[in-house]
């Protein structure tokens, strides 16, 4: 088995190599690249004793079904998911942190990625596209008090686990400001979706494309649902042929969050840390 430091490096320059890509190449990752981890990170699996490969192949797998589910219905990027392949391979299993002293659960390291992945990412959206958004960010009562009400669970949530000595200030940290970003992402929904989409002709849409289908009225899907039976959010080769001639514009994630960065952060936060929840219930 090769040496868990170089793992950790290895995976580190991969993900980071993903992570640049997805910033500055337009959110296109190489299919070259994506596809040479993967066989890479399964040569690395089979270093591994018996039982540690049918785990790691197991967990490949589970990742990969519904990641490739998630891809075919417009919901992940095929780089995306292909990462978390990667990933589920070269480090099955999560290990020791560097900087945190506690053992941590043997859990699928690929949980602890998501888990600080989708904890970054949720400090960066309402701070990103707020900031992009095309429209003035209208404040609407209802989702105001939704937003309220998520804050007062979570500040309840952080009492009670506090009081029975489940948390300590770390989580308390950690916890507060998903809170916090969650009420924001709440109350400016719509200010952050107009932040991520541009309007385009079908002409002007490539293969891979994410249409915000969620945006659309519905009479504008009714046309282009009758003039292409495969009109969905995952823009494909023989919707482009259906539609490419249509002059009505479709709204599209042209500025989508670069969540190989946020994977690349994910697999710090791991390494350093460990699993997120054990460092909020400690």
């Amino acid at each position: 088995m090769l040496n868990q430091l170089l793992l950790s490096a290895f995976l580190i320059v991969i993900t980071a190599i993903y992570a640049v890509f997805d910033v500055f190449n337009k959110r296109e990752i190489p299919n070259l690249f994506v596809y040479a981890t993967v066989v890479i990170a399964f040569a690395i699996t089979l270093t591994y004793g018996y039982s540690t490969i049918m785990y790691s192949i197991a967990i490949a797998v589970i990742v990969a079904i519904p990641g490739y589910l998630l891809y075919k219905k417009g919901f992940l990027g095929g780089g995306d998911f292909l990462e978390f392949v990667a990933i589920s391979l070269i480090l099955p299993i999560q290990p020791n942190p560097i900087l945190y002293s506690e053992v941590q659960i043997p859990i699928p390291f690929i949980i602890s990625v998501l888990l600080a992945a989708g904890y970054t990412v949720s400090i960066y959206i309402p701070l990103y596209y707020l900031r992009r958004s095309t429209k003035k960010p209208i404040i609407d009562k209802n989702r105001v008090f939704s937003g309220l009400v998520l804050l007062v669970a979570y500040a309840i949530l952080i009492t009670i686990m506090y009081a029975i000595s489940y948390i300590g200030l770390t989580g308390i940290i950690i916890l507060g400001i998903i809170g916090i970003a969650s009420f924001f992402i709440i109350i400016y929904e719509s200010s952050i979706y107009s932040g991520m989409v541009e309007m385009v002709l079908p002409a002007s849409l490539e293969q891979g494309d994410m249409i915000a289908t969620n945006l659309m009225d519905k009479k504008d899907i009714e046309y282009f649902t009758n003039i292409s039976k495969n009109f969905d959010r995952l823009v494909t080769k023989k919707l482009l042929s259906e539609i490419k001639d249509a002059k009505k514009k479709l709204p599209v994630y042209r500025n989508s969050v670069p969540f190989a960065l946020f994977i690349f952060f994910g697999v710090i936060i791991s390494l350093l840390f460990g699993n997120l929840m054990l460092l909020i219930l400690t």
